[in-house]
């Protein structure tokens, strides 16, 4: 992995960080996928005790705005750990909820998933690497949320933030939790 690309594990600092789905196939166009990967998100919180701040789950990739230090005790979370946690439990929960979709329609719809689709025991879930960065003042975790939250409108998959059901922002917007709640309040310093 390149030097300006490699993992910053600096404990006790917000983590920005991006995973895509093997060769960028678009698994999560399918709702249950999603919902699996939020069910996955809320095991992983529970386990480590970490702060989910931020998220957008597009067609083939993840952003994660997180403090990956335990909530109750303040401990540090390296977030190797979180990421280890959470793409190998997602891997395997999305993995089942694609072969759920394959098993009703017999098709992920489109060719590329459909090639995957039929060997899935033996293909990734996830790319091995993926980008993330410490995120170490206010304005750059608001350009970061802001970042998530508008990426579903970058890509035209919606007009407005709102429309978009996989992401944090209706939480922070409409105090909408029916998803998964974040564990920030929107105030500084985020301890």
């Amino acid at each position: 992995m390149p030097s300006h690309l490699r993992r910053q594990d600096e404990l006790n600092q917000v983590h920005f960080t991006t995973f895509c789905c093997y060769r960028r196939l678009q698994f999560f166009r399918h709702a249950i996928v999603c919902d699996a990967f939020i069910e996955t998100m809320k095991t992983v919180r529970a386990k480590l005790d970490i702060r989910w701040l931020g998220y957008v789950v597009m067609p083939e990739h993840i952003h994660l705005l997180l403090l990956p230090q335990a909530e109750n005790t303040g401990d540090p979370v390296p977030i190797s750990n979180v990421l280890h946690d959470l793409k190998g439990l997602s891997g395997r929960h999305c993995k089942a909820a694609l072969r759920t979709v394959w098993k009703e329609k017999n098709s992920l719809g489109t060719p590329p998933l459909d090639a995957w689709a039929r060997g899935t025991a033996a293909k990734p879930f996830w790319k091995p690497r993926g980008y993330d960065f410490n995120v170490t003042n206010e304005k750059k975790v608001i350009e970061k949320l802001e970042y998530l939250h508008n990426n579903p409108v970058r890509r035209g998959l919606v007009e407005s933030p709102e429309q978009w059901k996989w992401s944090s922002y209706r939480f922070y917007e409409f105090d909408d939790r029916s998803l998964l709640a974040m564990d920030w309040d929107g105030g500084f310093p985020i301890v």
